[in-house]
């Protein structure tokens, strides 16, 4: 997976998760998604970090709902 690939996947996950939880401002969402892509900036293997940060992100947005 190249830079780009990863982060047009990660992009898409940030408006996935406005769209679901759209009763939070999006800056919210964006600053969860933002926090939880930072944990991976060492991860070796890359091709499952937008799933991974898909799941943390959504877990902690679904503590706030």
């Amino acid at each position: 997976m190249t830079h780009d690939d990863e982060d047009r996947q990660l992009k898409h996950v940030q408006d996935d998760l406005v769209k679901e939880f759209a009763t939070l401002d999006a800056t919210v969402v964006e600053q969860y998604v933002s926090q939880v892509v930072s944990t991976f900036t060492t991860a070796p293997v890359r091709s499952f970090v937008p799933v991974l940060v898909r799941r943390r992100a959504r877990a902690r947005l679904l503590q706030l709902h």
